[in-house]
């Protein structure tokens, strides 16, 4: 349990709250491979972690059943399972919330790109090319200049689709 759930939790709060971490909404294994698959030339979508390798569906179902107070079951995901590169939890081995009369109040969404927004082509470019010359006059420690445009702009893309999230 995280210690902000727990402060949160406990008296003088006491307020129902779950965790959910924006890992627990990666694709299956399965529809990361074919992600993947189908995007062989983009080596952002060869492994979870960018945005386009999370269930974004899943995530505003969770999201939309919170918000109503229905019960409501938590998704998990095993980074161990098919040697590290993880597959989701089945689903009858998740965490069900907002059963009986105890509803969740606070949801806790922890995760790197969390609250991240894209940015238009325009300023994703000029930021692009700035990252390639730095990186081309060897004064570069990111990894933004190491991307071809096109890839980028497609994570880029896929982060319109968290602004729901996000927006919740």
């Amino acid at each position: 349990m995280s210690i902000i759930q727990n402060a949160l939790q406990s008296p003088p709060h006491s307020l129902p709250t779950v965790v959910l971490s924006a890992d627990d909404l990666y694709l299956t294994h399965e529809d990361q491979v074919k992600l993947a698959q189908n995007n062989p030339d983009n080596p952002l979508l060869q492994h979870r972690g960018q945005p386009s390798t999370h269930d974004m569906p899943l995530g505003l179902e969770v999201f939309s059943s919170l918000r109503a107070n229905r019960p409501t079951k938590i998704p998990q995901y095993n980074k161990a399972a098919f040697n590290g590169q993880g597959d989701r939890v089945p689903s009858s081995e998740w965490q069900e919330v907002n059963t009986g009369d105890r509803r969740i109040k606070v949801l806790l969404l922890e995760g790197w790109c969390v609250g991240f927004r894209p940015l238009d082509n325009e300023r994703l470019q000029e930021k692009w090319q700035d990252a390639v010359r730095r990186r081309e006059g060897g004064q570069y420690i990111g990894r933004l200049g190491y991307n071809k445009l096109e890839d980028v702009m497609t994570i880029n893309d896929a982060l319109r689709g968290y602004d729901k999230i996000t927006e919740y």
